[in-house]
């Protein structure tokens, strides 16, 4: 079974990757959630169930975070880290970390392309 770990906010996705294994890292990049349990990013509502159902295809060497990003954060944050650093423009974004293959909007909520994503070491 592979390590499975959630955070919210630009912070705690800087703590996370500080003691990630990072060359066996898988990131999923979508949105908090609003009051009645919905994703702010219409997107991110389609594909999260997409890409939660296919984790059972995540080769067990492989490490996954999901990090929720904030709308303010996101929309509005004259300095992204994300967007700026690291080139995740679009969200739901998932990606192996370090490295320039990832899955965008509609890549992410396609179920076929999502295992195949996992499922490779």
């Amino acid at each position: 079974m592979s390590k499975q770990t959630e955070v919210c906010g630009i912070e705690n996705f800087q703590k996370a990757i500080d003691t990630a294994q990072l060359d066996n890292l898988v990131v999923y990049f979508s949105a908090t959630r609003k009051d009645d349990g919905s994703p702010w990013c219409g997107d991110c509502k389609e594909a999260d169930p997409v890409v939660e159902a296919q984790l059972d295809a995540l080769s067990s060497n492989l490490e996954f975070l999901l990090v929720r990003m904030d709308r303010p954060y996101w929309k509005e944050s004259p300095v992204n880290i994300l967007k700026d650093t690291h080139n995740v423009t679009c969200l739901p974004t998932l990606m192996r970390w370090g490295e320039p293959e990832r899955l965008g909007e509609d890549d992410c909520k396609d179920a076929a392309k999502v295992r195949s994503f996992l499922s490779c070491q």
